[in-house]
């Protein structure tokens, strides 16, 4: 992902990307640590829960591709109602 700085007020900013800031919780008025670092700078909001971590989406990408096939046939209309998956668990 690339994204271009931009001047704003003496300072320089920086827009993320919608779907990066939702992941993140990041919003209007969220303050950010930003530390510097021999890669590059290191950015980490301050006050938002730490509810998300790499290692849990990368659990979760194995999890959808592994059973998502599963999932979407439960997802899929009729299942659990009056469709064959329901008839089958009725008495005769």
């Amino acid at each position: 992902m690339t994204e271009k700085l931009f001047d704003h007020e003496n300072r320089v900013g920086f827009v993320f990307p919608e779907d990066v800031a939702k992941r993140y919780h990041l919003a209007d008025g969220v303050e950010v640590e930003v530390s510097p670092t021999e890669e590059g700078i290191f950015l980490k909001p301050i006050g938002v829960e730490p509810w998300f971590s790499v290692e849990w989406e990368r659990a979760l990408d194995a999890v959808v591709e592994w059973y998502g096939p599963a999932l979407e046939e439960l997802g899929e209309p009729g299942f659990g109602e009056e469709g064959e998956a329901a008839d089958a668990s009725e008495e005769p």
